[in-house]
């Protein structure tokens, strides 16, 4: 064998050992350098956790004063409520007390007042009462009175019907100046109330001057011209229906008769019963049944 050959095939294995140590060396620091490292970050967050921690503590113990505080307040604001509580509650029942009373004495005066009305009411209701008797009593009296007056009355109109007869049966029929049979004359007034009561005819009483003027009676007109006392006579225009007539020297007492064409067809009559030196005195007997006017 050459030694040559020995040589170079032991040069590879020293020359992989030459650089083996150095890697394994470095490998070796850095390791340390990590765990130092790591040693001392360790430490870094240890202290950091520690101040966590006592900032925890301090928030914690914060913490507790304000829940502390909150508790006192809590407790202040119940005290506060239940005492506003109470006195609101006092209020209210002063309140209602109050109010009561007020209804009550309103209600008692309301009470008073109604026993006042109606004590008035009875008053002037009693009082009424006996005004109403005394009305009653007075209405009696006069009733009373009344009926003897009534019997009075009715014995006054036997009287008065019984004269009114006479009467009638004293008056007495006349021909007038035109020739026709009159009915009942009336001399005066008493004899003129009874043709009235009869009714056949209306009357109209009159009394007009001597001046030769017209006047109007019932729905002529009559103008007296001349009267004579001695004689009792007298003379008078008639105007109707647009005409005048002249009843020249009539009696007293005379049926002075003439017709109104357009108002009936039987006559008018006027009997004077006094003549005087200025005036005449006497009625107008109007026939009842009238034409109609067309």
């Amino acid at each position: 064998m050459n030694p040559m050959d020995n040589t170079n095939q032991t040069s590879p294995k020293n020359g992989r050992g030459s650089w083996a140590i150095p890697v394994l060396a470095g490998a070796f620091a850095l390791s340390l350098g990590i765990n130092g490292y790591q040693a001392v970050r360790l430490q870094d967050v240890n202290s950091e956790v520690g101040a966590v921690q006592q900032q925890v503590s301090e928030l914690r113990a914060g913490l507790s004063a304000v829940d502390k505080t909150l508790n006192e307040n809590l407790g202040v604001v119940r005290t506060d409520l239940d005492s506003a509580r109470k006195e609101t509650q006092e209020s209210v029942n002063k309140a209602a007390m109050a109010a009561q009373i007020a209804a009550r004495r309103h209600a008692d005066k309301i009470v008073s007042n109604l026993a006042k009305s109606e004590e008035q009411k009875a008053k002037q209701m009693a009082a009424e009462l006996t005004q109403v008797k005394e009305t009653t009593l007075q209405a009696n009296s006069k009733i009373a009175d009344v009926s003897t007056d009534v019997g009075a009355v009715k014995q006054d109109v036997v009287k008065t019907q019984s004269e009114l007869q006479a009467t009638i049966a004293e008056l007495h029929r006349a021909t007038g100046d035109m020739g026709v049979m009159s009915g009942l004359i009336a001399t005066n007034a008493k004899e003129l109330a009874a043709l009235r009561e009869l009714g056949d005819r209306n009357y109209v009483e009159f009394e007009l001057p001597r001046n030769g003027k017209a006047q109007r009676v019932g729905d002529i007109q009559l103008a007296v011209k001349k009267t004579d006392v001695k004689r009792s006579k007298f003379t008078v225009d008639v105007i109707a229906d647009d005409r005048k007539i002249e009843k020249k020297d009539k009696t007293a007492n005379e049926p002075v008769q003439f017709y109104v064409l357009s108002k009936a067809r039987q006559p008018y009559e006027m009997v004077v019963n006094e003549v005087s030196k200025d005036k005449v005195k006497g009625y107008l007997a109007v026939p009842k049944v009238q034409i109609a006017r067309k």
